[in-house]
């Protein structure tokens, strides 16, 4: 598995509001905010180190104002400003349109587990994983120090929400797939799960998401 690496953080510290969710067309989904990868670590020149009501504060005080955002993603393993403009107005939950999480971001990007091959006719062949280029984040029933094989072992033949990034696509989805230890191949998924230090989310900086061209 591996150490964990430290991570730089403007304002110092490795807490913040961890993304759980992005609702289309809201405030942080315009703001390009992602699911999954994204912390949210200051808002207003204010760090966001503590659970408190620090982030719900300044969000009503700049209702319908731009309001300065610093995020830090898993994925790049960098942070990066973005401009939201908290509304009750755009149409849906909440002032940003997110589900958060306080926690902390240190081996954020170890926590996934690599997709390799996947047999015919499997569970995972069945949900629709894709070999290589799929990696799960975690699932619906996963809080903490939950290991994903535990969740599965745990829960055979009752359906799992997983969470999964696409490296060919550079997207998330959610997938949804059923553990049978009894069907007629190896495993309770079907596929093989890499898991440590060779099998992380390739790292893609910013700069390079601007040039590609099918980012």
């Amino acid at each position: 598995m591996g150490g964990q690496q430290s991570v730089e953080v403007p304002g110092g510290g490795s807490e913040g509001y961890h993304v759980l969710k992005v609702l289309d067309n809201s405030p942080a989904h315009k703001a390009g905010v992602e699911a999954y990868f994204d912390f949210i670590i200051s808002i207003d020149g204010v760090r966001l180190n503590q659970e408190n009501d620090a982030l719900k504060q300044v969000l009503q005080q700049k209702l319908d104002q731009p309001v300065s955002v610093t995020v830090y993603s898993s994925k790049s393993r960098s942070s990066r400003e973005v401009s939201l403009v908290p509304s009750n107005t755009w149409g849906g939950q909440g002032l940003l349109g997110v589900s958060i999480r306080f926690c902390s971001f240190t081996g954020a990007s170890e926590n996934v587990w690599h997709v390799l091959e996947v047999h015919p006719n499997s569970p995972a062949a069945q949900a629709g994983l894709i070999p290589h280029s799929d990696y799960i984040l975690g699932s619906d029933c996963m809080s903490g120090d939950d290991d994903l094989y535990t969740v599965i072992d745990s829960n055979d033949q009752r359906e799992l929400r997983l969470y999964v990034y696409n490296s060919e696509k550079d997207a998330c989805r959610e997938v949804l797939l059923t553990p049978d230890s009894a069907w007629e191949g190896e495993g309770s998924l079907g596929c093989g799960i890499g898991y440590g230090y060779l099998h992380r989310i390739p790292v893609k900086s910013p700069a390079a998401a601007a040039k590609d061209p099918e980012a």
